[in-house]
């Protein structure tokens, strides 16, 4: 009877008992290094990706904010009856706009108050116009350091928020107004006094061309880390006229 060796059949029974014990852990040990990996890239994937929202609402909220201010700071000193204070029916009653205030002037600021008319109706501004400055006709934007917010001014000292704390915090709120004067000419007008045009105290008139400057910048109320800053100069629609006497000499 022939007998195989006693080796090939231990060699025959060690192939069949599958892996060690010290094989199984060195798997393990390379899978959970892997599956580190792939957390570790999907977690900064999903920052990554937060971040992008974040720097995406913080832009369009600052964006949205600085529009609002530069579209309402347009209709600074506006004026149903304008066109009176340099083309007036007759000279010697030439008008000059009520709602001249703009705080701060020639100067840089955390916030700005206006006056504008609101009397236009149906189209008629001459007829609608009382030249009075009512408590609907005050505006105004202003920084809150308390809460990091910019508000906005609705009627005669009623200030709102106008940006959400929750979702950014306004650092930074400038606004710098710059103007730049000339005499009105009269023209070929004979009850013109020294070439130009009166105003009812009988002195000439000056027309008053004024910029701003409004500079924003805040950062994620979520991450502060992300942080915008926009600008927008802006020329105001309205010119003012005011009425320029010369100064008289104390007795």
């Amino acid at each position: 009877m022939t007998r195989r060796p006693l080796s090939r059949c231990h060699a025959l029974r060690r192939t069949g008992q599958g892996l060690s014990l010290v094989e199984m852990l060195v798997g393990v040990t390379i899978g959970l290094f892997i599956l580190a990996g792939a957390a570790t890239v999907a977690t900064s994937q999903l920052g990554d990706h937060r971040r992008l929202l974040l720097d995406a609402q913080l832009q369009q909220d600052v964006r949205l904010t600085l529009d609002l201010v530069t579209r309402d700071l347009r209709r600074a000193a506006y004026w149903g009856k304008s066109t009176t204070a340099i083309w007036p029916p007759s000279w010697a009653t030439a008008l000059v706009n009520p709602y001249t205030e703009l705080v701060p002037e020639n100067a840089t600021g955390t916030s700005v108050t206006f006056e504008r008319s609101t009397d236009e109706t149906s189209g008629a501004l001459i007829t609608a116009e009382n030249n009075t400055v009512d408590a609907g006709e005050f505006g105004g934007f202003k920084h809150v350091s308390t809460n990091h917010t910019v508000a906005v001014l609705v009627g005669n000292d009623n200030w709102q928020t106008l940006t959400d704390p929750a979702v950014i915090k306004v650092t930074k709120f400038n606004i710098t107004v710059s103007s730049i004067s000339s005499n009105v000419p009269c023209g070929v007008d004979a009850a013109c006094t020294a070439g130009q045009v009166l105003g009812p105290g009988g002195c000439p008139l000056v027309q008053v061309m004024r910029n701003a400057s409004v500079e924003i910048s805040a950062e994620s109320a979520s991450d502060s880390s992300i942080k915008r800053s926009m600008r927008s100069d802006i020329h105001l629609r309205n010119d003012v006229v005011r009425e320029s006497c010369p100064v008289v000499p104390a007795p």
